[in-house]
């Protein structure tokens, strides 16, 4: 089974506190080379979705070049519209937070511009992933005729109470072609390559059904999501560093094969390695806590011996083959 791991390489802030429209840090760019050396120190293949903030700053964009030049590396593009000019008016700032709710020419020059940016720094990405989880029609069009051939936005089975937020509540776990064109001469085909939020048992539809009617009704007042998890009926597993246990991790990388996943996505923030103001990472304890996840569940990928690690790119390369 292939497994691929992804770090949305970003500007850091407190995520309680709004969106930082000006005056950007990337701080935590320039602490990456920890968790940079032990995917190589395992050989984990590693894409890294970079935003315009990173981009922008000269330090920044220079630890990513050099990541670029090791093996098994691939830089994708990320998109923060509040961090990325055209700026929006703040008064609509939480609705616009998501790319795909922008009027169309305004998310195409954001995404423009970061592309531009991307190429002058050295770089032709092939992947993508909006930020807060945000794609759709608009993005897709863009991506399509820029070259690119996944978009890993899809978060399935989630969807959040913000204004404008995507919802994906019936979006599942396997990769698929979301648009065809004929760009120049040739047809070109974008993939979706969704991240890996799933449940413990199968099958995944029937049980978000299960649990979203339960959220969504009087019975959440009963806490039975809870009980179900505590009793090890059915629990939802996310392969997110910064949030989900190990243990549960490395059940789901254990059992994939019975709940019939196509693959692995393992996700974190760039800013969730550093300390700074990123909820996750307020402390070193925190971020050691989060590296030593991390290094947890490569060991066991690498013990376990039947999986195959790939960047997001080389996924829909094989995934056509």
């Amino acid at each position: 089974m292939k497994f691929v791991v992804t770090i949305d390489t970003e500007e850091e802030w407190d995520w309680d506190a709004g969106f930082p429209v000006r005056n950007s840090s990337v701080n935590n760019i320039l602490k990456l080379e920890r968790f940079h050396e032990l995917c190589q120190r395992f050989n984990v293949a590693t894409t890294y979705f970079v935003n315009h903030p990173v981009l922008v700053e000269d330090s920044a964009a220079s630890i990513i070049q050099e990541f670029a030049r090791t093996p098994r590396t691939e830089i994708g593009m990320h998109v923060h519209p509040w961090a990325t000019p055209p700026k929006v008016g703040e008064d609509e700032l939480v609705a616009y937070s998501f790319l795909e709710n922008l009027p169309a020419d305004v998310a195409n020059q954001k995404l423009q511009i970061t592309y531009q940016l991307l190429r002058e720094r050295g770089f032709r990405p092939t992947s993508f992933r909006g930020g807060r989880y945000s794609s759709g029609p608009v993005t897709w069009q863009f991506l399509l005729e820029h070259g690119f051939r996944a978009d890993a936005s899809i978060c399935p089975y989630s969807s959040w109470a913000d204004v404008g937020a995507p919802d994906y509540g019936s979006e599942g776990v396997l990769p698929r072609q979301i648009r065809h064109d004929r760009i120049s001469d040739d047809i070109a085909t974008l993939w979706s390559i969704p991240l890996t939020r799933v449940y413990s048992r199968t099958p995944h539809y029937f049980w978000n059904a299960v649990t979203s009617g339960i959220e969504e009704s009087w019975l959440r007042r009963l806490k039975l999501i809870g009980a179900m998890d505590v009793l090890g009926l059915v629990r939802r597993i996310w392969l997110n560093f910064e949030t989900e246990s190990v243990s549960r991790m490395k059940w789901l990388v254990i059992h994939a094969s019975r709940l019939q996943l196509p693959y692995l996505c393992f996700t974190v923030h760039s800013s969730s390695l550093s300390v700074g103001p990123n909820p996750y990472a307020r402390t070193s304890t925190d971020v050691d806590r989060i590296m030593d996840g991390i290094e947890q569940i490569f060991q066991l990928m690498q013990d376990r011996g039947n999986y195959a690690t790939c960047t997001v790119t080389e996924l829909v390369e094989q995934l056509e083959q």
